[in-house]
């Protein structure tokens, strides 16, 4: 089961709740467990209720469960941020980090921390600490009231990545395979890594510095397209802002929010089912790599048939090419290996003959 959003689908719901800028901020709530729920209006579209799980997820959603009694922290919330102006509303770079830019008679900034355990802190202008849902105190930083809001140290952003920086990542990668190396050092999570594989055409177990960053760079920008826009594509474990490639989706929604709020973050899954889902990934994923050493199996085998098939004239092809070399150097080769109609290319550099065969 889904439990949270990564950057990129992060990324996804902002560009879809942009329509709340400008709008206001009338109602806070504070369900049960670590649920808080902003009731909004926005311009031309009347209200909306933004369900806000830190360290889970952020979307919209029809279902309000206003508890009697709020807690001390939503009273908080009520009395600097009842009725302010929404001024802008982003993710910080691409962190699991959302901001809400809030206006009253002052500037606030209301910090959603959608990573790791997760937060709601409130800070006036200055990032000076208000209020926080909840203190914590990290070895680099102090997220409580009377401190100085700190965002935690920013990793690569895949949002402002160009060829260049791509480059340095790859070629320094010590990563076992792209894969890994774009869901880690590049911060796609492994689904979105693999999906840039796919798009791109390359296999996901190529070494990082094997692979061109022209390609990669161009394939981030097609998905960074898609979720400008995004729907929401259900699958038995996924919960995606754009189609899946080679993928049947079990559901689809006109909006990734719409999406996002069929997720409960709060299910208990049993260690036996999550021992089967692991296995059955692994099956999986032994299955795929079968398949794929069949397909190369099966494409080696054909090379081999034609080679021996045409042996007589390939080994005339080597003996006379023996030959040149002895009183000739590879250029003067390359010259008399062009007469022939069967050869396509010579390469120099890399001493090679192709063949059309």
């Amino acid at each position: 089961m889904k439990k949270g959003l990564t950057s990129l689908e992060l990324a996804a719901i902002i560009n879809e709740l942009q329509f709340l800028v400008k709008g206001k901020l009338s109602q806070i709530y504070h369900q049960d467990k670590k649920e808080l729920l902003f009731q909004l209006h926005a311009a031309g579209k009347g209200k909306h209720f933004l369900k806000i799980i830190p360290g889970k997820l952020i979307c919209l959603t029809a279902k309000k469960n206003a508890p009697l009694r709020p807690s001390g922290f939503c009273m908080q919330l009520r009395k600097y941020l009842g009725n302010a102006a929404i001024r802008n509303f982003y993710q910080k770079d691409s962190e699991r980090i959302v901001v809400f830019e809030l206006e009253k008679a002052e500037r606030y900034y209301l910090i959603i921390e959608l990573y790791s355990k997760g937060n709601v802190v409130l800070t006036d202008s200055d990032y000076n600490i208000i209020g926080v849902l909840e203190r914590q105190i990290w070895k680099d930083r102090t997220v409580k009231a009377k401190e100085k809001y700190i965002f935690p140290e920013a990793r690569t952003n895949w949002k402002k990545l160009d060829e260049k920086g791509l480059k340095v990542i790859l070629a320094t990668s010590e990563k076992k395979n792209l894969a890994v190396c774009l869901a880690t050092e590049v911060g796609l999570g492994g689904k979105y890594a693999e999906e840039v594989c796919k798009l791109a055409g390359v296999d996901k177990e190529v070494k990082p510095n094997g692979v061109s960053a022209t390609l990669i760079v161009k394939t981030l920008e097609k998905i960074k397209k898609l979720i400008e826009k995004p729907s929401g594509y259900l699958y038995e474990n996924e919960i995606t802002p754009f189609a899946l490639s080679g993928e049947k989706e079990k559901k689809k929604t006109k909006t990734y929010n719409e999406a996002i709020d069929t997720i409960n973050p709060f299910v208990i899954v049993s260690p036996y089912e999550r021992k089967i889902k692991t296995l059955t990934g692994r099956i999986n994923q032994q299955q795929e790599a079968i398949e794929k050493q069949e397909s190369k199996i099966e494409l080696n085998t054909k090379k081999g048939e034609l080679i021996y098939e045409k042996y007589t004239p390939l080994q005339k092809l080597l003996d006379i090419v023996k030959e040149l070399r002895k009183e000739k150097d590879w250029s003067e080769v390359a010259k008399e290996l062009k007469k022939e109609k069967k050869i396509s290319k010579v390469d120099l550099k890399n001493k090679k003959v192709l063949l059309d065969l």
